[in-house]
């Protein structure tokens, strides 16, 4: 299922459609059917220079405004097989985090980022900041990484720790939220469990930030179509205690089966009453690579953050606000997911790595931590056969090998 695409008001000819070129709207041809055409790296971080148009853009998505080949080391399109969001809200955002005028000078325009805002299931709203060319997170002042979504500290040594985390970054791809089918992840989950298996920190009532880095492992196709099997590791805080559950991650493949390698990222936040489905924000094919991510909780808003450290393209942060309700600080997650429904797609051996959590203003690695190992077995009981097995290979580090379907 498609959005609504809200197009340009422009008449093309026949095989041609409208385009965002050099700050002009004009006519393009289109990749394929169902398709949108995309301005060039280059051109994408210009914007509509004619008033009118720019107040038309307002109601574009953004996958018309930044298009889907924003950072091609990291493999990445949009998700499919999801309903593509459009933004209800945009503006040009300056490095000292005010409005910039959408009629300024081009070279001011040119140093702006580009937020996006988009509403939400259960009263949430979603916004992302895509910043101008040339940003880099790790040699930005906090100021100027604030102003365009990252929460970079001001003491000297977390700064120095944060800036490492996005070691050899150069290129931002724009986070573009999909929604997904809803499913029944709100159910909380325990030592033994049918869908769920790895880690929980727990110890702490307060825990309001995680993180890790991620392989992206080799997937098979031994237990069914792609559309039969899943397997989606991630992060998280709560689930455990109550089904009050925040998590990020990827899953493999496309949303939507149809596709065995790679990953989907997605972010997803649940609890009793509102079984909310996942959104998407993106797709990379690239098996092998890295990805390292955090998210903050922090008075009912989360920051979720990927990063794909192997290419060096991060997407742009997501900062979502009225997260309140679904937000349970006494555990911190590292799981990966066979989802109901799906076999447990099969994978290769995948490292969960650089993993830790901050209780309060301390932080500190996995297994430094009281935890817990969640099993996933073909009953959710002792009884049951395990579906892989996990093995701690230090303080901060546990791999997962696959045994079984279901």
């Amino acid at each position: 299922m498609t959005a609504r695409r809200l197009w340009p008001r422009r008449v093309c000819h026949v095989g041609l459609v409208p385009v965002v070129i050099s700050n002009r709207l004009r006519c393009g041809r289109a990749a394929a059917a169902g398709v949108l055409p995309f301005p060039s790296p280059k051109e994408k971080y210009e914007v509509l220079a004619d008033k009118h148009e720019l107040a038309h853009a307002e109601s574009l998505s953004r996958r018309e405004l930044y298009g889907g080949n924003a950072a091609s080391a990291a493999g990445s399109t949009p998700a499919t097989g999801c309903t593509l969001l459009n933004a209800t809200k945009t503006r040009l955002v300056g490095a000292d985090g005010k409005t910039v005028s959408p009629t300024a000078a081009k070279a001011v325009r040119a140093e702006a980022g580009r937020e996006l805002t988009y509403r939400l299931p259960g009263g949430a709203t979603m916004s992302t900041i895509v910043p101008p060319q040339g940003f880099r997170p790790q040699t930005a002042a906090p100021t100027t990484a604030r102003a365009f979504g990252f929460d970079a500290p001001d003491n000297p040594k977390a700064l120095a720790a944060w800036r490492n985390k996005y070691k050899g970054y150069r290129e931002t791809i724009p986070s573009a939220p999909c929604l997904g089918s809803s499913g029944k992840s709100a159910l909380r989950f325990t030592t033994y469990s049918t869908n769920w298996g790895g880690y929980v920190a727990n110890g702490h009532s307060n825990y309001n930030e995680v993180y890790n880095d991620q392989n992206i492992p080799k997937y098979y196709t031994d237990c069914g179509a792609d559309n039969k099997t899943l397997a989606a590791p991630w992060i998280g805080l709560g689930g455990y205690n109550s089904a009050k559950l925040i998590q990020q991650g990827f899953a493999s493949g496309s949303s939507v089966g149809s596709t065995t390698q790679g990953a989907s990222l997605w972010y997803e936040y649940l609890n009793a009453a509102h079984q909310n489905p996942p959104v998407y924000i993106g797709h990379t094919s690239k098996t092998g690579h890295v990805i390292s991510q955090y998210m903050t909780y922090s008075s009912g808003k989360v920051g979720f953050h990927w990063y794909d450290r192997t290419a060096g393209s991060g997407w742009s942060p997501v900062n979502v606000s009225g997260l309140s309700s679904y937000y349970d600080g006494s555990t911190a997650d590292y799981i990966t997911e066979g989802p109901y429904g799906f076999k447990l797609r099969k994978f290769s051996k995948q490292t969960f790595s650089a993993a830790g959590a901050r209780y309060g203003n301390t932080f500190k690695d996995l297994f430094k931590l009281p935890n817990n190992e969640v099993r996933l077995t073909t009953n959710g009981r002792s009884s049951g056969a395990a579906l892989f097995t996990d093995t701690r290979s230090s303080a901060s580090a546990f791999s997962q090998t696959w045994k079984r379907c279901s």
